[in-house]
């Protein structure tokens, strides 16, 4: 048996109470600093993490992407655009440009694009874009592995959400990788959004002003209401479902709204611009839409705001009949300083 002195049990005593007030301490320090994580991640959280979860969506246990050709609408909270705009179309927008297909030159593409949009005052909220996350681990080409260092370091100076969407959903289910597929399980994302308006890679922006008027000028259908005529019967957009298990690629410009509806439902709707709208539908058109300024019934006012490209079968952009190419090659390389995006050799063995 041992005896203890009463300066052992006061020592003893002291350091207990030590220990346990030191503990205490730190994990009081610990739980503040955890919080001021937490803070910190939810103020600079990307679009992806927002609200809404992929729970919502309802797939069949048999075919985890049965639901690729369902139409599903939702309602977002408004915030109030800075700009002039059409009773109709206040709220929260973004831009969207996705690939499904790690080609350099139209990475370098979207880069431009985010740029030009970013440097000429935009007065939509959001860019964004989409790629499947598989890109962020697999091994790709050198210069496609470049081209994503030179978009991320990008989406800090131009403000692009970068979304990388699983697409194991798909292909765990025996699917390739499109961008219609691409677009379909990534849409879920767009929740925090009244609409979303997607334009296709490769290709020019020429006039920020007259492509956010496209957004903002002319009531948008947003969610299906019985009570708002715009919303299933609009001059301006033509409803186009998403059928994603049936076509590879989307229109060269598709607006989309995703929202809440009841039982923990989903709704995405998409439509496309009307051309035959004077003034309207040609806002994004191909290169056949783009005046040359030697005509003589050249107008500036007629010019589009944005060209999409047409793409050959390895999905790059035809120089054939495109007097941009020149021009939009010359400033892609301005912004992927470094790359030969004349001689590259694409990733044709890529496969989810």
């Amino acid at each position: 048996m041992v005896l203890l002195t009463h300066s052992t049990v006061s020592v003893i005593v002291s350091t207990g109470i030590l220990v346990i007030f030191t503990s205490l301490l730190f994990l009081s320090g610990y739980a503040l600093q955890q919080q001021s994580v937490r803070n910190i991640q939810y103020a600079i959280r990307p679009p992806d993490q927002a609200k809404g979860a992929a729970h919502l969506y309802k797939r069949s246990s048999q075919d985890p992407l049965s639901d690729l050709d369902t139409e599903v609408q939702i309602q977002d909270e408004p915030q109030q655009v800075q700009a002039e705009i059409s009773p109709g179309t206040e709220g929260n927008y973004a831009y969207l440009q996705l690939l499904s297909n790690p080609d350099p030159s139209n990475i370098c593409s979207a880069i431009l694009f985010f740029k030009h949009l970013s440097t000429n005052g935009t007065a939509i909220q959001d860019r964004l874009f989409m790629y499947p996350q598989e890109w962020d681990t697999m091994s790709l080409s050198e210069p496609v592995s470049a081209a994503l260092s030179i978009l991320r370091a990008a989406s800090l100076k131009y403000g692009i959400w970068l979304l990388p969407i699983d697409m194991t959903a798909a292909t765990s289910a025996g699917y390739t990788t499109t961008d219609t597929k691409l677009l379909r399980l990534g849409q879920i994302q767009f929740m925090q959004y009244d609409g979303v308006l997607y334009l296709q890679a490769p290709g020019l922006l020429l006039d920020t002003e007259k492509l956010d008027r496209m957004l903002l000028s002319r009531p948008l259908p947003l969610r299906h209401d019985k009570n708002r005529v715009e919303s299933y019967n609009n001059e301006a957009w033509i409803p186009v479902p998403l059928r994603a298990q049936r076509d590879t690629d989307l229109p060269p410009v598709y607006l989309i709204t995703v929202n809440n509806i009841e039982n923990g439902n989903v709704e995405a709707r998409g439509h496309i611009p009307n051309v035959a709208l004077d003034g309207f539908g040609r806002t994004v058109t191909g290169p056949w839409g783009v005046q040359s300024e030697s005509n003589t019934n050249y107008n500036p006012d007629k010019q589009p705001g944005y060209v999409f490209f047409e793409r050959d079968a390895d999905g790059l952009a035809k120089w054939a009949h495109n007097p941009l190419f020149g021009s939009w090659r010359a400033q892609q390389y301005e912004v992927c300083d470094g790359l030969d995006l004349d001689d590259v050799t694409l990733d044709h063995d890529y496969d989810l």
